[in-house]
Protein backbone atom coordinates (compact mmCIF):
# COMPACT_ATOMS: atom_id res chain seq x y z
CA UNK A 1 0.00 0.00 0.00
CA UNK A 2 1.37 3.41 -0.92
CA UNK A 3 0.32 6.80 0.41
CA UNK A 4 2.33 9.81 1.54
CA UNK A 5 0.14 10.05 4.69
CA UNK A 6 1.93 7.78 7.18
CA UNK A 7 -0.92 8.00 9.70
CA UNK A 8 -3.39 6.74 7.11
CA UNK A 9 -0.98 3.96 6.09
CA UNK A 10 -0.71 2.79 9.69
CA UNK A 11 -4.48 2.90 10.21
CA UNK A 12 -5.16 0.88 7.05
CA UNK A 13 -2.42 -1.61 7.98
CA UNK A 14 -4.01 -2.07 11.40
CA UNK A 15 -7.48 -2.62 9.90
CA UNK A 16 -6.29 -5.06 7.24
CA UNK A 17 -3.95 -6.81 9.68
CA UNK A 18 -6.92 -7.48 11.96
CA UNK A 19 -8.58 -9.15 8.95
CA UNK A 20 -5.54 -11.45 8.53
CA UNK A 21 -4.04 -9.59 5.58
CA UNK A 22 -0.28 -9.12 5.50
CA UNK A 23 0.42 -5.49 4.63
CA UNK A 24 3.55 -3.84 3.24
CA UNK A 25 3.62 -0.05 3.60
CA UNK A 26 5.34 2.50 1.39
CA UNK A 27 5.17 6.23 2.00
CA UNK A 28 6.75 7.00 -1.39
CA UNK A 29 5.93 5.66 -4.86
CA UNK A 30 9.57 4.77 -5.55
CA UNK A 31 9.65 2.60 -2.43
CA UNK A 32 6.46 0.90 -3.58
CA UNK A 33 8.12 0.13 -6.93
CA UNK A 34 11.07 -1.46 -5.10
CA UNK A 35 8.67 -3.62 -3.07
CA UNK A 36 6.86 -4.71 -6.23
CA UNK A 37 10.18 -5.72 -7.76
CA UNK A 38 11.32 -7.68 -4.71
CA UNK A 39 8.20 -9.05 -3.01
CA UNK A 40 5.34 -11.24 -4.09
CA UNK A 41 2.26 -9.11 -3.42
CA UNK A 42 -1.35 -9.93 -4.24
CA UNK A 43 -2.78 -6.40 -4.33
CA UNK A 44 -1.63 -2.78 -4.59
CA UNK A 45 -3.53 0.04 -2.90
CA UNK A 46 -2.37 3.33 -4.40
CA UNK A 47 -3.12 6.93 -3.44
CA UNK A 48 -3.58 9.09 -6.51
CA UNK A 49 -2.16 12.39 -5.25
CA UNK A 50 1.34 12.23 -3.78
CA UNK A 51 4.08 14.86 -3.87
CA UNK A 52 6.99 12.98 -5.48
CA UNK A 53 5.19 10.94 -8.12
CA UNK A 54 1.47 10.71 -8.65
CA UNK A 55 -0.52 7.53 -8.33
CA UNK A 56 -1.63 7.60 -11.95
CA UNK A 57 1.97 7.23 -13.05
CA UNK A 58 2.51 4.50 -10.46
CA UNK A 59 -0.58 2.59 -11.64
CA UNK A 60 0.75 2.72 -15.22
CA UNK A 61 4.11 1.43 -14.01
CA UNK A 62 2.54 -1.38 -11.97
CA UNK A 63 0.37 -2.50 -14.88
CA UNK A 64 3.38 -2.47 -17.23
CA UNK A 65 5.38 -4.66 -14.83
CA UNK A 66 2.59 -6.80 -13.42
CA UNK A 67 -0.53 -6.57 -15.61
CA UNK A 68 -2.27 -9.23 -13.52
CA UNK A 69 -1.79 -7.43 -10.18
CA UNK A 70 -5.08 -5.97 -8.93
CA UNK A 71 -5.01 -2.33 -7.87
CA UNK A 72 -7.29 -0.28 -5.64
CA UNK A 73 -6.90 3.46 -6.19
CA UNK A 74 -7.62 5.93 -3.37
CA UNK A 75 -8.40 9.61 -3.64
CA UNK A 76 -9.83 12.42 -1.60
CA UNK A 77 -9.76 14.67 -4.64
CA UNK A 78 -7.49 17.61 -5.02
CA UNK A 79 -8.40 21.27 -5.08
CA UNK A 80 -11.38 21.42 -7.42
CA UNK A 81 -11.00 17.89 -8.81
CA UNK A 82 -13.82 15.57 -7.81
CA UNK A 83 -12.60 12.26 -6.31
CA UNK A 84 -15.07 10.32 -8.49
CA UNK A 85 -13.44 11.76 -11.61
CA UNK A 86 -10.00 10.81 -10.33
CA UNK A 87 -11.08 7.24 -9.59
CA UNK A 88 -12.69 6.90 -13.02
CA UNK A 89 -9.36 7.86 -14.55
CA UNK A 90 -7.57 5.31 -12.35
CA UNK A 91 -10.00 2.60 -13.45
CA UNK A 92 -9.36 3.53 -17.08
CA UNK A 93 -5.66 2.87 -16.41
CA UNK A 94 -6.33 -0.54 -14.90
CA UNK A 95 -7.36 -0.12 -11.27
CA UNK A 96 -10.02 -2.67 -10.36
CA UNK A 97 -11.66 -0.51 -7.69
CA UNK A 98 -11.52 2.86 -6.01
CA UNK A 99 -11.93 4.26 -2.53
CA UNK A 100 -12.93 7.84 -1.85
CA UNK A 101 -11.23 9.24 1.24
CA UNK A 102 -12.28 9.25 3.95
CA UNK A 103 -13.65 5.72 3.94
CA UNK A 104 -14.64 3.50 6.83
CA UNK A 105 -13.36 0.12 7.98
CA UNK A 106 -16.25 -1.82 6.42
CA UNK A 107 -15.80 -0.17 3.02
CA UNK A 108 -12.06 -0.82 3.05
CA UNK A 109 -12.30 -4.48 4.03
CA UNK A 110 -15.21 -5.17 1.65
CA UNK A 111 -13.36 -3.55 -1.28
CA UNK A 112 -10.16 -5.49 -0.58
CA UNK A 113 -12.08 -8.75 -0.19
CA UNK A 114 -14.03 -8.14 -3.39
CA UNK A 115 -10.95 -7.33 -5.45
CA UNK A 116 -9.12 -10.38 -4.11
CA UNK A 117 -12.16 -12.58 -4.66
CA UNK A 118 -12.69 -13.30 -0.97
CA UNK A 119 -15.90 -13.09 0.94
CA UNK A 120 -15.97 -10.11 3.32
Amino acid sequence: MVDDDVTLLQAIAQILGAESFEVVLADQPNLATQFLNNLNVDLAIVDIFMPERDGVELIRDIKARRPDLPIIAMSGGWRSINPDTVLEMARALGAEAGLIKPFDRATLTATVAEVLGRRP
